[in-house]
């Protein structure tokens, strides 16, 4: 019990450092998780309800609801490089298991979406969306993603440390799934066939769960959220066991 509270206490601290150091030095502070968010989305509404229009009805709406879980996803798994190799002091403490940050950059990156879910629910009211029951969801598609980051970031952080150029592959491969997720477009809009294998992906169900009970006030698709929940565990269990076997490894390549 008294392990269990110290690692609870350490992560805790952790966390909150590790919010206030993505800020530290700079004007606007905690407010750059807000700014960042509304810059992306303005670039969004105006490009694709301008210049490219897709026909989607309260288009910021829309996007909004996909694009902060996407960051999350994207911020966690593209910073998961850095993580064992930024810190090397730490991870050569007596008693400290690395995986610790993993778990700090994926509650610190959250930290940062529930943040700027009042802005979210602004747009959603602007728009005369109101929440519904389906919300009772969200803290179920938390725990899911924050398993399948977990599992990403051991995987990245734990092979980044033997081959450096796996932290810029993970980037390049990012910002092409981006624009293979519906994040600015509705599933619809793209082939059955690739429609259906996209809901395949565990992040794209996860990302339609969210614009799910966000925006269309809905509870999800049980099927694809329960494949999405074992691909997730699977995938952590995978992060975890890569870390394992190469722990005793990680800190003399360090």
């Amino acid at each position: 019990m008294r392990s269990m509270t110290y690692q609870f206490d350490l992560i805790s601290h952790l966390v909150q450092r590790d919010f206030r150091l993505h800020y530290t030095g700079s004007k606007l502070g905690v407010l750059w998780s807000v700014v960042l968010p509304l810059v992306q989305l303005l670039v969004f509404v105006f490009l694709f309800s301008r210049v490219v229009p897709l026909d989607i009805d309260d288009y910021p709406a829309f996007v909004f609801s996909a694009l902060l879980p996407w960051t999350w996803f994207s911020n966690c798994v593209s910073s998961a490089g850095g993580v064992f190799t930024g810190n090397r002091d730490m991870l050569r403490r007596p008693h400290f298991a690395p995986a610790t940050l993993i778990v700090v950059n994926t509650l610190s990156n959250l930290l940062t979406y529930l943040v700027s879910l009042p802005i979210l629910l602004g747009v959603l009211a602007w728009h005369g969306r109101t929440l519904s029951l389906a919300l009772l969801v969200f803290p179920i598609l938390l725990l899911i993603q924050s398993i399948l980051l977990i599992g990403l970031g051991l995987i990245v952080a734990t092979l980044n440390v033997f081959y450096r150029d796996i932290q810029h592959i993970t980037r390049v491969t990012l910002s092409l799934l981006f624009y293979l997720i519906p994040v600015f477009y509705r599933p619809q809009q793209i082939g059955t066939n690739y429609s259906e294998i996209l809901m395949m992906n565990p992040i794209a169900v996860l990302i339609q769960s969210y614009r799910d009970i966000f925006f269309f006030q809905r509870t999800p698709e049980w099927d694809a959220l329960l494949f999405t929940a074992i691909a997730s565990l699977v995938m952590g269990s995978l992060g975890y066991l890569i870390y394992y076997r190469q722990q005793p490894y990680v800190i003399d390549a360090l």
